[in-house]
């Protein structure tokens, strides 16, 4: 694990967090396309049980969504994971996100982490352990849920995007098989080899800069590993997402399965479109 450290330049970065889509796939490319109409979602599995800021027991939980009628069984999966500065929200605030990676043939999944009352670096630090807690625990329960272990994605927004990141550049080897960042960053340093990024950005943001999140995907190009970066007309909060979630979501399965699951074995699969 690479020494934590290198976590203590976030200090700095936490007074500010309190390109174009690829091929053109037929209609019905299973994980690029929507292709499933139905999810069965499994609320609140525990997948740790441990002690907030103060001492106390805690039992983080995970919902799991996934696609009614689906034969495959060894499936990527989407981890979302919400923002709110490391000391507000819970995992609804991206159920939307998880239910649409369901449709699209993935296993979507939306996790809580523990918060605290500052988003000092003692909350990162448990986000980030939570986060990759929660995939080791998907990854101890892949044959349960129709998983490939060693095709889980991690994904989030504003703190949650922060955390995606970590996952890739704090362990080493990462545990997961890339990133989907929407209005996050690092000043966190990535070594050649890390899995791909794809990086979701407010042009009018003023929480997380745009030439912060650009500098992370710079980091990481410059370490020889990819980086995808897109931009929009618009500030952080959830009014930067909320008008932008069908481009989001669509031109992150795009990149997700030509820069990651393409790599990983996966062929283009056409399924009946969903209604």
């Amino acid at each position: 694990m690479r020494t934590l450290r290198r976590v203590v330049p976030l200090v700095a970065g936490l007074a500010l967090l309190a390109a174009n889509a690829g091929c053109q796939w037929p209609d019905g490319t299973r994980y690029v396309h929507k292709v499933f109409t139905d999810v069965e979602v499994t609320r609140d599995i525990v997948y740790s049980s441990t002690t907030d800021y103060q001492g106390n027991p805690i039992e983080l939980k995970l919902d799991i969504y996934r696609p009614v009628g689906d034969t495959a069984t060894n499936r990527p999966a989407v981890m979302w994971m919400y923002g709110g500065g490391f000391t507000s929200g819970d995992k609804n605030q991206l159920a939307s996100y998880a239910d649409d990676s369901a449709k699209r043939g993935y296993v979507g999944v939306a996790i809580n982490y523990r918060l605290r009352a500052t988003a000092d670096i003692g909350a990162i630090i448990d986000a980030w352990t939570d986060s990759a807690n929660a995939v080791a625990w998907l990854k101890a329960h892949a044959a349960d849920y129709g998983i490939n272990p060693d095709v889980i994605i991690a994904a989030g927004y504003s703190a949650g995007a922060v955390n995606a990141v970590h996952l890739l550049y704090l362990s080493d080897p990462s545990p997961v098989a890339g990133a989907v960042a929407i209005a996050g960053f690092t000043p966190v340093a990535p070594t050649a080899g890390d899995p791909p990024v794809i990086m979701h950005q407010g042009l009018n943001d003023t929480i997380v800069s745009p030439s912060s999140s650009q500098g992370t995907c710079d980091a990481t190009r410059n370490a020889g590993n990819v980086c995808l970066y897109h931009t929009y007309p618009s500030d952080h909060l959830m009014t930067f997402i909320e008008p932008y979630a069908t481009q989001i979501k669509d031109i992150s399965a795009t990149d997700m399965f030509e820069q990651i699951l393409l790599q990983h074995g996966y062929e283009p699969e056409q399924l009946p479109a969903a209604a």
